[in-house]
């Protein structure tokens, strides 16, 4: 078994996005609409537990998704910030 690795989503342009908290595969459908409204849904994961960063739960309670530079930056249905991800060199 491999140590943790580096946390990452990636959003497809099929609808798709596959990610990791730095030690679980997540995966599952994304869709955003006008105004920065914002839907993911996730599928199953693996469960090994670390102190990763929770990708799939940002993405799962995020309602709103906007761009600070290169920083996506996920808020929930009260407009508090659930997560950011920065775009990978």
């Amino acid at each position: 078994m491999s140590g943790p690795r580096r946390a990452y989503v990636e959003f497809k342009a099929d609808g798709e996005w596959r990610g990791s908290d730095g030690c679980n595969g997540h995966g599952g459908r994304w869709v955003v609409g006008s105004g920065g409204a914002f839907l993911a849904t996730t599928g199953p994961s693996t469960l090994i537990g670390c102190d990763g960063v929770p990708v799939g739960a940002w993405l799962a309670s995020s309602w709103r998704a906007g761009l600070a530079g290169e920083t996506l930056v996920l808020l929930d249905a009260r407009s508090k910030e659930t997560g950011r991800l920065r775009r990978a060199d």
